[in-house]
């Protein structure tokens, strides 16, 4: 009997591009769970955040985080066994996790339970690297991008919605410093996979930005039914 397990998606792309949004949105139209991989990191930063440790200690780092436990429940982040879902999309948590992601004991930590998370298929992976370290065998990958002014007035709308006090100017210096941070780190820099197909985002709202990837992914079901069919017909 053919094994049927359902795809894995990956979405990966810089800050403001839209990858939170549409994933959301993916996932729900396929029925898939979704995996924001960038928030398990976050939770390490909190974690690493409330216990004083220095981003540079590395030694403290590892012993730290070797006693913290992740978990992705239904889309909700938890920590050591408390929802902090909603505390680490604060804007000091989210510059702390840029510096974190970059140290090879933090990735050490997280990359396994992402890993873990996308095992049974049937997910949609949102971050910077699933395509290419988390999930580099997933059956569908997109790259999300759109112009820097773009993704610096979508952030911008998001921290005000949360209540910051921020300005543009702030938002897209911020934005800008994020994006060569996470290209030129030594580890996992944000890039395109080769097989990843590339969604610009800069003009298309949310729903047209699914559509697109929809029709991709639902032509990929279509061959794996096909590939399945010639196989059990043998």
């Amino acid at each position: 009997m053919t094994h049927r397990r359902d795809l894995v998606i990956t979405i990966d792309g810089p800050a403001g591009a839209g990858k939170g949004t549409v994933a959301t949105l993916l996932a729900r139209r396929l029925g898939y769970r979704l995996l924001d991989t960038g928030a398990t990191y976050r939770a390490a930063a909190l974690s690493v955040m409330r216990a004083g440790i220095a981003v540079d200690d590395v030694p403290a780092l590892g012993r730290h985080l070797g006693q913290i436990d992740i978990r992705v429940v239904d889309g909700r982040v938890f920590l050591d066994g408390r929802d902090v879902s909603g505390e680490i999309r604060s804007q000091e948590i989210s510059q702390l996790t840029s510096r974190l992601s970059a140290v090879r004991v933090v990735r050490e930590k997280v990359t396994p339970i992402q890993r873990q998370e996308a095992a049974g298929g049937g997910v949609v992976l949102e971050g910077r690297d699933t395509g290419t370290v988390v999930c580099p065998d997933a059956d569908v990958k997109f790259y999300l991008t759109a112009t820097l002014d773009a993704r610096a007035c979508r952030r911008f709308d998001e921290l005000v919605a949360q209540g910051s006090a921020v300005t543009l100017d702030a938002v897209r210096a911020e934005v800008a410093a994020r994006d060569a941070q996470d290209a030129n780190r030594e580890l996992a820099p944000l890039r395109r996979a080769l097989d990843a197909i590339e969604v610009d985002t800069t003009a298309l709202n949310p729903a047209e930005v699914v559509d697109t990837m929809a029709q991709v992914v639902e032509q990929r079901r279509a061959e794996r039914r096909a590939i399945v069919t010639a196989c059990e017909s043998r």
